[in-house]
Parts: C-alpha cells; sequence; structure tokens
C-alpha cells in the first residue's frame, strides 16, 4: 500500500448521503487520475429466516412476498422501473454531477449484487483489486454515542484496506 488510492470502490444504498459522499470519491481518484467502481447491494434474506417464514407462512405465500417485496425495492431503487439496465443508467447517472472539466477519473463499473453487505463489498473490493472503500453515512453516526452501525463496525473489522466513511452534508 503506496497511500495512492487508483482504485475506489463507492459502496452505494442511493441515498442523498451517499450522492455527497460520492463528490469524495471522485476528487480523490481525480487526484490520483484513478478509478471508481459504483457497488450496490441488494440485501438478502438470511438462510435461517427464509427457512421459518417459509415454514409459518407456507411456501407460496413466503415466495409470493418475496417477490413483491423484491419489485418494490426495485421499483423504489430506480423510480418505478425494475430492469438491470436501468438500474445500470441510474447509478451512472449518479456519478454525473461530481464530474467535472478537470476530472481525470473514471467510473469503470458498476455493478450490482445481491446478497450479504459487507461479505460483498469485501469480496469485490479484493475482485477488484480496490485501494480505498469509500461509503456514505447516516446523521446519527456522527450525533449519537455508539451509533455506528452493525454493518459499519463488521466492515471496519474485516477490511484488510481502508475504509473512509464520509458524513452527510450539511443541510
Amino acid at each position: 500500500m503506496n497511500g495512492n488510492f487508483n482504485n475506489i470502490l463507492f459502496a452505494t444504498d442511493l441515498s442523498v448521503n451517499c450522492r455527497h459522499a460520492f463528490t469524495y470519491a471522485a476528487n480523490l481518484a481525480s487526484r490520483y487520475r484513478g478509478r471508481i467502481t459504483l457497488l450496490h447491494v441488494m440485501e438478502s434474506v438470511p438462510e435461517s429466516m427464509d427457512s421459518r417464514l417459509k415454514t409459518l407462512l407456507g411456501k407460496d405465500q413466503w415466495e409470493m412476498l418475496q417477490s413483491k417485496h423484491q419489485h418494490q425495492a426495485r421499483a423504489s431503487l430506480i423510480g418505478k422501473k425494475s430492469t438491470l439496465a436501468t438500474i445500470h443508467q441510474a447509478l451512472d447517472s449518479f456519478s454525473d454531477p461530481a464530474q467535472n472539466d478537470d476530472g481525470q477519473y473514471a467510473v469503470e463499473n458498476i455493478l450490482i449484487k445481491e446478497g450479504r453487505v459487507v461479505k460483498l463489498i469485501l469480496e469485490t473490493a479484493q475482485e477488484e483489486a480496490s485501494d480505498l472503500i469509500l461509503i456514505g453515512s447516516n446523521k446519527t453516526m456522527f450525533t449519537e454515542a455508539n451509533s455506528l452501525g452493525r454493518r459499519t463496525k463488521s466492515l471496519l473489522k474485516q477490511s484488510r484496506i481502508p475504509v473512509m466513511i464520509v458524513p452527510p452534508a450539511d443541510e
């Protein structure tokens, strides 16, 4: 590790906080003439919970609820459209406001994965040979004691590369 951030993994939930955090990723990538990989993880239900809910609700009812939930999550993510291509366009446009004429960086990869958030962030960081993982945070992380989230703690404990947590923008 040489302190240069040539390959930045930007993990996003597409929130306003993450839009603000992306400007930091863009600035760092521009400074080091680096590249950014955008990652959005749609979390899946843990297997133990899945089997319990199947037993409780019945397989057909549970699958119907899962399908409905997934459709609603995708619809809210991309504004009532549910194709993968549209998600990619949304993520691509997500990075546009941070780019400027002086920017010497590239958003080289846009990834959408489904599974366990922390695990997929760490795996993607390794696959992409990332030098830095950058994430946005919510207000409570910086205003309330002991408010560092479970996922953030886990990411910080397990990561072997630097993790940058960007506080939300002032309103």
